[in-house]
């Protein structure tokens, strides 16, 4: 970072006296080039934006179809644009990150680079749908840093308003991603007396019997008072097709399990017989 000095002559009234005086003020410009990471938030209509080094998902809701989902941490340069290609360092926060390389994501950090005649990279990071999900979000953060081509800027405004306060900054160092499946038991489950029909409630055994009678998590959710799109009058119907599904299973020899590890059961009514499998 090159310091220029700024010499300003200081002239004193002449009827005081006839003097000069320098001061030396530092400014600083800057040929050196940075990268950090930068989500743009929101965008308003007069052109504001805000801005964040953060992203959050959840699978809760999701046909199970869908095991996995990429999303970017998105690195910006500051600085000239380089007719070259430019590798950036970037390496896990192994101190608050509480996920897995391998079990919970992958990703490339090695190949992570700015491309000549660009300001801008990405990177990618698959977050695989594990049962460790259902528990508790978890977090992946990746942290810029320092090499041959880049230093690090490691705070920033988090808008471009010129009114943003200055102790609202965004650290550019860091990128976390929050990932989780954590489901809730619905307060329509107990209206509906679900236990009766589906025995007690578990994440596995929703999840299951939302993708087998297709229903979605809004159905459960009561609107304007007026009651879940599930009926209690339907209740007998869905547990007696349910049943029908989990015994075809058992007698195929591929019995469905629950969250213990034990077979899905059902309420006192409606039983699957699994007397023919040993667990």
């Amino acid at each position: 970072m090159k310091k220029h000095i700024i010499y300003i002559a200081l002239g004193l009234m002449a009827a005081v006296a006839t003097s000069c005086q320098t001061e030396e003020i530092e400014t600083f410009t800057t040929d050196d080039s940075m990268v950090y990471f930068q989500k743009t938030g929101y965008v308003t209509s007069a052109g504001g934006e805000g801005y964040s080094n953060s992203t959050s998902f959840s699978f809760v809701g999701y046909t199970e179809k869908m095991t996995s989902v990429t999303f970017a941490g998105e690195i910006r340069t500051m600085g000239k644009v380089r007719d070259y290609d430019r590798a950036v360092k970037v390496v896990v926060d192994e101190e608050n990150t509480t996920m897995e390389l391998g079990k919970d994501f992958e990703v490339d950090l090695d190949t992570v680079k700015v491309r000549a005649g660009t300001n801008i990279t990405k990177v990618n990071v698959k977050f695989l749908r594990t049962m460790r999900l259902r528990e508790e979000p978890v977090k992946l953060v990746l942290k810029l840093l320092p090499n041959e081509h880049f230093k690090v800027l490691e705070k920033y405004k988090s808008s471009n308003s010129y009114s943003a306060s200055e102790d609202d900054v965004v650290d550019g160092s860091k990128f976390s991603f929050e990932i989780d499946e954590v489901y809730s038991c619905p307060a329509s489950w107990y209206t509906l007396n679900a236990n009766n029909y589906f025995g007690p409630w578990t994440a596995t055994k929703f999840i299951y019997i939302n993708a087998t009678l297709g229903f979605e998590l809004d159905d459960w959710t009561w609107i304007n008072g007026a009651g879940s799109k599930i009926t209690a009058g339907r209740m007998p119907y869905y547990a007696i097709k349910l049943q029908k599904i989990l015994q075809a299973a058992a007698d195929e020899g591929n019995p469905v399990y629950d969250e213990d590890g034990k077979f899905m059961q059902l309420g006192d009514s409606y039983r699957v017989d699994y007397s023919k499998l040993q667990q």
